[in-house]
């Protein structure tokens, strides 16, 4: 049994990643100031994280809205955003910085729907 293609899904999958691929075309712009900032933070190579992440986030982001491999998209859209949240957006005292974290964790939430998402064929049988 094969799946049926989903308009509202792929819309769905799509919004899901067009923050993704709004903050790639950020960093591609600014990489210096960006590879700069997580300088500061303290992170180790930062042009090679940053580099990584932008990959993750590319990969990912094509990878769950085509809907082919969408899973293991989300899975690297997590392993980006879980350290990028918890390293950028843990300052609750500022309330931009706390809106930042609950979207953070809202489309933590879809990425994990993405990846529970079963296929039909891993669907128990009810009779």
């Amino acid at each position: 049994m094969t799946r049926s293609f989903s308009w509202w899904a792929a819309l769905g999958r799509t919004l899901l990643c067009l923050v993704f691929l709004q903050s790639l075309l950020g960093k591609m712009g600014g990489f210096g100031a960006v590879a700069a900032q997580m300088q500061q933070r303290g992170l180790p190579i930062p042009a090679v994280v940053l580099a990584v992440s932008m990959a993750l986030m590319a990969v990912g982001s094509v990878l769950v809205i085509s809907g082919w491999r969408q899973r293991l998209g989300a899975a690297l859209l997590l392993v980006f955003l879980v350290p990028a949240t918890l390293v950028f957006h843990t300052a609750l005292e500022d309330p931009q910085e706390r809106i930042q974290l609950f979207k953070n964790l809202a489309i933590m939430g879809g990425l994990l729907l993405v990846i529970d998402r079963e296929a039909p064929s891993d669907r128990p049988v009810r009779r």
